[in-house]
């Protein structure tokens, strides 16, 4: 596959962004050819078939899925993914001269001004070629049509599982996995088999078996995160009397038994129950115009774990922004390849697990109806009682039969008083955590750059995120401690309240470190001693787990870290480790001397490749050629036949000679309804100003054209102006999205000279 070898051209670009190589180095390795001007930066192979892709239409990824499923029904798979690999592979090998070439420069000291730039911009080029090569070089899987209201997917098998694993452990893991995913009615051994598995696999690494632990460590994520969210019942006849109890109280409890028992069936492929159970949520489920709306705005309120709840009150302008609100117009300031490092922060969230679940106390859920026990209060209610009293305290409660008894009655204590009582509140069942404080010590060296630097920042995020929602929620957290370091460590910071976390947060976006040199030993004595100067006056530290995340490019003096945890006494600090690109013997070496202690430690290592990724605006679900709603069907599909047949010129070297599009196509690119996907972009005004003058100029054109010609004539000009002003369709869709009353009024009219009857 081409695509593995964009990891390492995107991991030699960022290294473009770093300091070049001092004046006194040795330079034997920049000789060679260099950049001389700008004629060595064009690129004529990658831009003619990025110009060939553009006039065949594949804008998306999931413009190319359509057009290789009819390539696939046609028989064309093969004649079409030899030519794209050919001509996607020697538009990689220019594009790799010319970095060479830059790289020459670069560590010369003469790299011209706009290189970067001209290289960016290439390969993002370069990505959407090698992507589409690859996507028709995959092999095509049986598909058929089926609708059928209820489906069970079938969980596809793992080649690498025909075989024993060469760890037992991952082979126990397996075993707790595949436990956890036949286990449909005991949610309590089912969180249990998963946390294990999680366990298993994180004290595992990703040592043994890669191709097979990722993989599963994504879905014992996936499937903790799932379980972690309903009751913990144990048998489906505890399910039952939790539903009808919680269906009087709280309503919400019993969707979400029912929903878990419904996605544990899925998961598990027992049809029956699953059948069953969602004939059960159906009754509570709302109408299906509504449902959609309800998704969606579902997805978008699950994005304030991210970038702040909204509130309901507007604050004063001369006010001083809010955590939430800094947070908010953080995440709307930043570039898409930052905004990306929030879809990786919640991937690291679970990967490593951030809330550290393993300490938390399984409650089960509530399955029999209490009697409410009565109180008595002060003010007036709809029950009333009597009671005797001898005091003067409740006079104005006396109940007077007989006013010339009312000494004696005091006297005998059985003066009678009103009393109105009212049921108490059930107690609340909250979950008992014990703390697992961790100490995070990150490497910011400067070879801690790129994805290296994204994957320690996002890890760091996440970890100050989860302590935000936390705190906000009102739910009891420990504090977080993290220092960076080169050769010189920081200081340890405590975060320990949401505002805190939040400026941490905007920090690490807008100044990520890395400069000097590694030094791992000093950074763990460093940490080492702060843990030990704070521990009289911060008892959490006296519980601490130390997390380095460096890249491994330095020998550890274990002796000396040896000697600087004995002196701790009754402090026992554990040590985990999180490689990024290059492997530690040694760090792994002090995790096998913890482990055989008794010690709960972790040494996980990623590859350079495992922590690079190539997301380009191709990679989207936004479609050009069809509407988003039009099903893959064979009728809808052999409207794109110009399009295949031009991508077929393509992989056999011949040039388009102007942009194909399909009347089919109108719909996609000029939708009548509008929808926004949850957590893109949002598009800045000047793009929505360009969107709707490019709007206003296709009507006037439509105007013009022949009516049987508009919709073809609308999208061929809509590709050219997109062109001319470099928004990508993606773009272009996503300020359709957002919408306003310029580009909807522009909009509305190019439909109505196109699509006059609707």
């Amino acid at each position: 596959m081409l695509s593995r070898q964009l990891t390492e051209l995107r991991r030699r670009l960022d290294s473009l962004r770093e300091a070049p190589p001092s004046a006194g180095a040795r330079r034997w390795w920049s000789f060679g050819r260099k950049v001389a001007g700008p004629g060595d930066l064009a690129l004529p192979v990658l831009t003619s078939l990025h110009r060939d892709l553009d006039r065949v239409g594949v804008h998306t990824s999931a413009d190319a899925q359509l057009l290789r499923t009819l390539g696939a029904r046609r028989g064309l798979a093969g004649t079409l993914s030899q030519g794209l690999q050919s001509r996607a592979g020697q538009a990689l090998e220019e594009f790799e001269e010319c970095v060479a070439r830059v790289e020459r420069s670069w560590r010369a000291g003469a790299m011209p001004p706009g290189a970067l730039t001209v290289l960016e911009r290439a390969f993002v080029q370069l990505a959407r070629a090698v992507k589409v090569a690859d996507l028709f070089a995959r092999p095509q899987l049986d598909s058929t049509d089926d609708d059928e209201d209820f489906i069970v997917y079938e969980r596809p098998a793992m080649a690498q599982r025909h075989r024993a694993p060469t760890s037992a452990r991952m082979a126990v893991a397996e075993f707790f996995a595949l436990r956890a995913r036949l286990n449909v009615l005991d949610v309590v051994q089912k969180r249990r088999d998963l946390d294990l598995a999680h366990e298993m696999l994180l004290r595992l690494g990703a040592d043994h078996d890669r191709d097979r632990g990722l993989p599963l460590r994504r879905e014992v994520a996936e499937g903790r995160e799932r379980i972690r969210a309903v009751p913990a019942v144990r048998s489906l006849d505890e399910l039952m009397r939790h539903v009808r109890h919680s269906a009087r109280t709280d309503p919400r409890a019993a969707y979400r038994s029912l929903r878990g028992l419904y996605e544990r069936a899925l998961e598990a492929g027992d049809v029956e129950l699953a059948q069953a159970a969602r004939s059960a949520l159906a009754p509570l489920l709302p109408a299906q115009e509504r449902l959609t709306s309800l998704v969606e705005r579902a997805e978008r309120d699950a994005l304030s774990r991210w970038f702040g709840e909204p509130s309901g009150e507007a604050p004063p302008e001369a006010a001083a922004p809010r955590p939430e609100e800094l947070l908010t117009d953080l995440a709307f300031s930043l570039r898409p390849e930052q905004l990306s490092t929030f879809e990786l922060a919640e991937g690291c969230a679970r990967y490593f697990d951030v809330e550290d679940s393993l300490t938390e106390e399984i409650v089960l859920a509530e399955t029999r109806v209490s009697k409410p026990v009565s109180r008595r209060v002060p003010y007036p209610t709809q029950t009333m009682t009597f009671e005797t009293t001898g005091g003067l305290h409740e006079v104005n409660n006396f109940v007077l039969t007989d006013p010339r008894m009312l000494l004696r009655d005091l006297a005998a204590n059985r003066q009678l008083v009103r009393a109105y009582v009212e049921d108490a509140p059930p107690p609340e069942r909250k979950k008992v955590k014990r703390t697992a404080v961790r100490v995070y010590v990150c490497d910011a060296s400067g070879s801690m750059h790129g994805a290296r630097a994204r994957f320690r920042d996002a890890l760091i995020i996440a970890e100050l995120n989860n302590l935000r929602v936390k705190a906000r929620r009102g739910e009891v957290f420990d504090p977080l401690y993290f220092s960076f370091f080169n050769d010189v460590p920081t200081e340890l910071a405590r975060v320990d309240t949401a505002a805190e976390a939040t400026r941490q947060i905007e920090r690490l976006f807008r100044d990520s470190p890395a400069e000097g040199q590694t030094d791992i030993s000093l950074a763990l004595m460093s940490a080492f001693d702060s843990i030990r100067a704070a521990q009289g006056r911060d008892p959490y530290l006296a519980r601490a787990t130390v997390v380095l995340v460096t890249d491994g490019e330095d020998r550890v003096d274990v002796d000396l870290i040896r000697r600087t945890r004995a002196p701790m006494g009754s402090l026992d600090i554990a040590l985990s480790f999180i490689s990024l690109g290059e492997e530690n013997p040694d760090l792994r070496s002090l995790i096998r001397e913890q482990r055989a202690s008794g010690v709960r430690a972790f040494y996980h290592h990623l590859s350079d490749e495992e922590i690079q990724w190539a997301r380009t605006e191709f990679d989207t679900p936004w479609r050009t050629l069809l509407p988003r709603d039009v099903p893959t069907t064979s009728e809808a599909l052999e409207q794109l036949a110009p399009h295949l047949e031009a991508l077929e010129a393509v992989a056999g070297g011949r040039a388009t000679s102007a942009p194909v599009a399909v009347e089919a196509s109108f719909e996609a690119l000029f939708p009548e309804t509008l929808h926004r996907q949850p957590g893109a972009q949002s598009p800045g005004q000047d793009e929505l100003s360009r969107v709707a003058d490019i709007l206003g100029a296709l009507a006037e054109a439509a105007s013009l054209a022949p009516t049987d010609k508009r919709a073809t004539e609308s999208v061929v000009l809509l590709q050219h102006l997109l062109s001319v002003y470099g928004l990508t369709p993606a773009r272009y869709l996503a300020a359709l999205s957002v919408g306003g009353p310029s580009v909807e009024d522009a909009l509305s009219r190019v439909r109505l000279l196109c699509r006059p009857f609707g």
